[in-house]
Parts: C-alpha cells; sequence; structure tokens
C-alpha cells in the first residue's frame, strides 16, 4: 500500500513561524546597517549603546561581528529569509511540504544553537551583549517553539534527498542576500574615506582654497592644564592627532595602528593623543555612561603622563581594554611605579580633569560624534587603516 501523503498544516503556526522570521528579518537588516555604521565612524549613538555590559558598537567592534568576511546581521537575513521561503512553500503545496518542514525543523534547530553560542561569545569573549542580538536570539528561540507545536505536521520519515530539495531554498536565500550585499553595499567599509583627497596636489589645492581648522596641540608641562602626551618628533612635517576612548574597542585597533605608523616613520611624525570618553560623568555630550570608567581611565593614564609613564600606561589599558574597572585602573597604575598618595593627588586633580574636558571642547568644535578620530595635520583621516593612514601621511611628507 503506498504511503499517505501528509495533509498541509491545518492550524496558523507556520503564518506565526512567517511572523517571526519577518520580525527576525527586520532586526538582522537594523544590525547590517548599524555593522556598516560602526566601520565607517567608530562609534554611534544607537538605541542599543547604553552602557559598558550593553553596547552594540562594542559588539560591532569585534572580531567576532563578522563570519567569512561578512557582517552577521547579513547572515541573519538569509537565515530569516529562508525560513520565509520554507514556511510558505511549506503552506502552498502538500508536496513541497514532505522536503520543506523537515528543513524548517533543523535550520530551527541550527538557529537555536547558533543564537547560544553567539550569546556566550558576546558575553564572555567581548564582554558586551548587544540589544539588536539578543532580539533575534529571542526571535530563534521562539521559531525552536514553533518547531515543538508543528511537530505533529512534520512528516516523520526524513531524507538526504528531501532536506536537499528543502536545503535548496536556503540557498536561494543565501545566494541572493550575499549577492545582493556585494551588489548594492552603499558604503564598503575598506573605501569609505569621506573628504579624504587622494594625491598631494588634492592636499595642496584644498589647503590653497580653504581654511583647515587648525587642531591646538600644547606642547609643554607648564601650558594652560598641562600637555598633550605626544611621540614623535616635535618638528615633524605631519602631526596626527587620535581623539579616543579608552573603552572603546575601535580605539584599541588605532592605538596598534598609530603604534605601527610610529614605528615606521619615527620622528618624521608627530602622534598625539587626546581624550574623548564616553561618558556622561565627564563628558557633557554622553547621555549616561555608555563607558563608565572611561573617564577614570583618562585621569589615570593622564596622572601616569605626569611621572613620565603615560605611554606605558596607554598600552597597559587598551591591552587589558576587557578587564577595565575602577580597581584594576589603581591598580595598574600602582604597578607603574606611582604611589598611592601621588594617584590620590591625580584622582582629585581640578587640573587633570580641566584638561580632559578642553579635549572634549575642542572635540565639540571639530563635530567629533565618535571615536575613535584621527585627524592628520588637521584634516579627518576617514578610513583608519594602516595602509590609508601611511599614504596620506606620504602625501603630507611630499608637500
Amino acid at each position: 500500500m503506498a504511503e499517505a501523503t501528509p495533509t498541509a498544516p491545518k492550524n496558523n503556526l507556520p503564518i506565526l513561524g512567517i511572523i517571526l522570521a519577518v520580525i527576525g528579518l527586520a532586526i538582522s537588516a537594523y544590525a547590517l546597517i548599524h555593522h556598516i555604521e560602526v566601520k565607517q565612524v567608530g562609534q554611534t549613538d544607537a538605541f542599543c549603546n547604553i552602557n559598558a555590559t550593553f553596547s552594540c558598537d562594542d559588539v560591532a567592534n569585534s572580531e567576532y561581528s563578522e563570519l567569512f568576511g561578512n557582517p552577521l546581521g547579513l547572515w541573519g537575513i538569509a537565515y530569516f529569509l529562508g525560513l520565509i521561503l520554507l514556511l510558505i512553500a511549506a503552506m502552498v503545496k502538500d508536496e513541497y511540504r514532505r522536503d520543506t518542514l523537515p528543513t524548517y525543523a533543523l535550520m530551527s534547530g541550527l538557529g537555536i544553537v547558533s543564537s547560544l553560542a553567539l550569546f556566550g561569545i558576546s558575553y564572555f569573549q567581548v564582554g558586551a551583549l548587544c540589544l539588536s542580538c539578543i532580539g533575534v536570539y529571542t526571535v530563534c528561540l521562539i521559531q525552536g517553539l514553533v518547531t515543538f507545536f508543528l511537530r505533529d505536521e512534520i512528516p516523520s520519515s526524513w531524507s538526504l534527498k528531501g532536506l536537499y530539495n528543502g536545503g535548496f531554498y536556503m540557498l536561494i536565500a543565501l545566494l541572493g542576500a550575499i549577492g545582493g550585499y556585494q551588489v548594492v553595499e552603499p558604503m564598503p567599509q575598506n573605501n569609505f574615506t569621506p573628504d579624504v583627497p587622494k594625491s598631494a596636489e588634492e592636499v595642496r589645492e584644498i589647503l590653497k582654497n580653504m581654511k583647515v581648522p587648525q587642531i591646538k596641540v600644547d606642547r609643554s608641562a607648564y601650558s594652560g592644564m598641562g600637555e598633550d602626551y605626544r611621540k614623535g618628533g616635535d618638528d615633524a612635517k605631519v602631526t596626527i592627532v587620535e581623539f579616543a576612548d579608552f573603552q572603546c574597542p575601535a580605539c584599541q585597533q588605532a592605538s596598534q595602528t598609530l603604534h605601527q605608523i610610529y614605528k615606521e616613520f619615527g620622528n618624521q611624525v608627530l602622534v598625539v593623543f587626546k581624550n574623548y570618553p564616553l561618558d556622561g560623568s565627564c563628558n557633557k555630550n554622553i547621555g549616561g555612561n555608555l563607558h563608565e570608567h572611561a573617564c577614570k581611565a583618562a585621569v589615570v593614564a593622564r596622572c601616569a603622563g605626569r611621572y613620565g609613564k603615560f605611554w606605558p600606561m596607554h598600552d597597559r589599558i587598551f591591552a587589558e581594554q576587557r578587564k577595565i574597572d575602577a580597581s584594576r585602573l589603581e591598580l595598574w597604575a600602582l604597578e607603574m611605579g606611582i604611589t598611592k598618595e601621588q594617584l590620590n593627588e591625580c584622582l582629585s586633580s581640578k587640573d587633570i580633569i580641566a584638561k580632559i574636558q578642553a579635549d572634549i571642547e575642542q572635540a565639540t568644535q571639530l563635530n567629533i560624534q565618535g571615536t575613535p578620530a584621527i585627524f592628520i595635520n588637521s584634516m579627518p583621516a576617514g578610513n583608519r587603516s594602516y595602509e590609508a593612514i601611511r599614504s596620506q601621511i606620504l602625501m603630507h611628507l611630499d608637500l
């Protein structure tokens, strides 16, 4: 006797699955757009940046935000689009259902496993959580419940051929999403260089036709609230100024890039560090405490600078960025040889706070929206890659 063909689902669970997948697709699209923006500017004012624990910028800036060179948001779009295709096919025709529902169940399980794995990586490795990512994880978990309640509708006999046929829908979604992204991606991060000149001639033309706001560098410990900490040649032809936040992952990457630049060019360049902590306790431009220890990190680093140890402290804080808290910052200062009395004096110093706020005011005048912000001879660097900064330095050296 021939095996009876299962009838089409008689409940609304597939419709619920489609609605959930549409929600997941929308959240993934937001995550993709946010990822592109973060790669362009480093830090954003996205709603999901609440504090150091819940910071989608920190997650997007981490090495785990991409898979095979594509943002996780794009993979989410492909995944949920595939689920939509599978469920629509299951509702349209009985003969499709035999292949699509088992594949849907398999992909639903994969979504749950992936969500748990990514949550663990985000919490334990990155040290921050992303609200939009949590939204995607939640959708995947609810999809798992839909699959559970659909279990009686799913054919009991699975076959490799059936899964292969069902997988075809996922392949269409994957190729469509990735292919479409490669074609219409608005601003590829590797080529994002807003208002950055391409040649020495363009630099000359810009300098001739417009007034570039000069970024003041305090070179004396007795100037105002104190000097700007820097390395390289004070008389160098090229001055690189970085506004940064010690808790910003993109700033950590930028610090490594500028260290490479300094190693290559030495006294041909002057590398200057200025503070722009994304912490409302000292930065009036920031609502709340996105990076709750950033202001104290800036104070401790400048304290170390008083005793000739700014750059070792700068490097230590960035190297241990995921471990930053108030007590560790003080411990690292003591390990640098700064006494408890010296540290306490720094922590209560009005001059150090005033200097940090002077940096913030300077950043405000330059319309800096996020960190890191890098300027080469007072001109925005745009692309922060080593190759891009190096090429711009060479252009300025040729002037």
